[in-house]
């Protein structure tokens, strides 16, 4: 492992991790997609992307939407020791840039996704499947550049998708960068 580094962001990283494959297998008929991950190591800082099925609006901004996003996003990375760096919550599919210190990665995202499923499926009135089976995505960052690159396009991913002027203008659930380095947020549970 290389030495750790802090990026001009102000992100914990480390140099020369090496990248995994990520590999998805459908059960012929299941109603599950089981992602297999070849490669998950401790103080890996990663790109996760995860989309709704049929790229649905499901995480539509509302205040509703905003705090159980947020809430289980924060509750979750406490749990497993992540260190989330950035997200971005778009009306289908969200982008987090996080450090997994533990190698924990594949218990917080099912658990994430799992509980902003749960969540949202039972505030909308709907019971169907609510990720896109073989939607996710989680890249091992190789160096600050890719870091710094990554930290870029999660926070300005609302812009870059046509979706404001500035990316301080949408409405959902998205890491300000005035916060960086600000200090810890304090999330409450969402009422409801």
């Amino acid at each position: 492992r290389g030495a750790e580094h802090i990026s001009a962001a102000g992100l914990p990283i480390l140099d020369g991790v090496e990248l995994f494959s990520l590999d998805f297998e459908a059960g012929g008929g299941e109603s599950h997609t089981t992602t297999r991950l070849s490669r998950i190591g401790a103080g890996v800082t990663y790109l996760i992307t995860r989309r709704c099925f049929d790229r649905m609006f499901l995480l539509r901004p509302s205040p509703q939407m905003n705090g159980v996003v947020e809430y289980v996003l924060a509750a979750k990375a406490k749990e497993y020791g992540i260190l989330l760096h950035a997200y971005c919550v778009l009306s289908n599919r969200y982008h987090l840039l996080l450090t997994d210190p533990f190698g924990r990665l594949p218990d917080f995202q099912r658990d994430l996704n799992s509980l902003i499923a749960k969540a949202t499926n039972a505030a909308l009135g709907r019971w169907d499947g609510f990720w896109e089976r073989t939607s996710y995505s989680a890249v091992a960052l190789v160096g600050s550049a890719d870091v710094f690159d990554k930290l870029v396009y999660v926070l300005a991913n609302p812009v870059a998708a046509g979706l404001v002027r500035r990316a301080a203008e949408w409405p959902g659930h998205w890491s300000d960068p005035r916060r960086i380095g600000a200090g810890p947020v304090t999330i409450h549970r969402p009422k409801g």
